[in-house]
């Protein structure tokens, strides 16, 4: 047995790639090389946008599960819905059931929207539709089946306090906010979460959905009024990720790690 890099075993003019080895914490540094900071080390940073998308179909999977199994059906609507549709959450809160569904008690293919934010910033005034795909129809129907004395004039996300029930009021964005963060919270979620999470989360799958298509990106530029392409993929989260990686599979000087060493590594693994 013999090895060419300390990444790769070479057994019987095989290549193995060294499992023990890539296992290592790189990031550790031994003890006794450096000793603590002897002075408070500050430096002034740009605010931090305070909100992500849910990358991980994991994670949107085990929210659902939760809410269900925790029989909180209207939260759950909530959540999917709100994934699946993209809107703000000031425009979110205001849909009823019949935006959804028609008299004859079947579900609508679409339905349109004069957005709130939008509505006395664009020249030309327009509505938005919104396609209504299987995942809501789910959601919808599974609160239905487990809520009392519901009407075609409600609110699909009606207030559930003592006056908001009896009023049929929607849901407050502070409230939708809170109950996010709870979720993310209880969960442990690694995901900086508020309102704008449900619609970055719709935006990010959108994208890796069609494969980071470039006539998807200019669509979801329209849809969410930015001002360039590349405003829509900071919005989302995906630039921050192309960074990061760009970063991270460099290493320029290093004979260990380098691109191009990462490259046959990963190369072998396949083959």
């Amino acid at each position: 047995m013999s090895t060419e890099n300390s990444k790769i075993i070479i057994f019987d003019n095989v290549k193995y790639i060294n499992a023990q080895e890539l296992a290592v914490n790189t990031r550790k540094i031994q003890a006794g090389l450096i000793s603590p900071a002897k002075e408070t080390v500050t430096c002034e940073l740009a605010p931090e946008h305070a909100a992500e998308p849910i990358k991980n179909l994991e994670d949107i999977n085990r929210i659902t599960e939760f809410l269900v199994k925790n029989k909180r059906y209207r939260d759950n609507m909530l959540f999917i819905v709100g994934i699946n549709f993209g809107l703000r959450a000031s425009d979110l809160r205001l849909i009823r059931f019949s935006n959804l569904i028609n008299d004859n008690l079947t579900f609508k293919s679409s339905f349109a929207i004069f957005e709130k934010k939008t509505r006395n910033t664009r020249k030309r005034k327009r509505n938005r539709y919104i396609t209504i795909n299987n995942a809501v129809i789910e959601a919808v129907t599974l609160y239905l089946q487990n809520t009392k004395d519901v009407s075609l004039s409600d609110y699909l996300f009606r207030s559930i306090s003592p006056n908001g029930r009896e009023k049929n009021e929607p849901i407050a964005v502070n409230s939708i906010d809170r109950i996010l963060k709870k979720i993310a919270k209880e969960l442990e979620l690694n995901v900086k979460v508020s309102t704008h999470t449900l619609r970055k989360t719709f935006c990010y799958h959108q994208m890796v959905m069609s494969h980071h298509n470039s006539r998807k990106l200019l669509l979801l530029q329209k849809m969410l009024g930015h001002s360039s392409p590349m405003q829509t993929l900071d919005y989302i989260g995906i630039t921050n990720e192309e960074i990061e990686e760009a970063y991270m599979k460099l290493n320029l000087g290093s004979k260990r790690y380098n691109y191009l060493v990462e490259a046959d590594i990963i190369e072998e693994g396949v083959g």
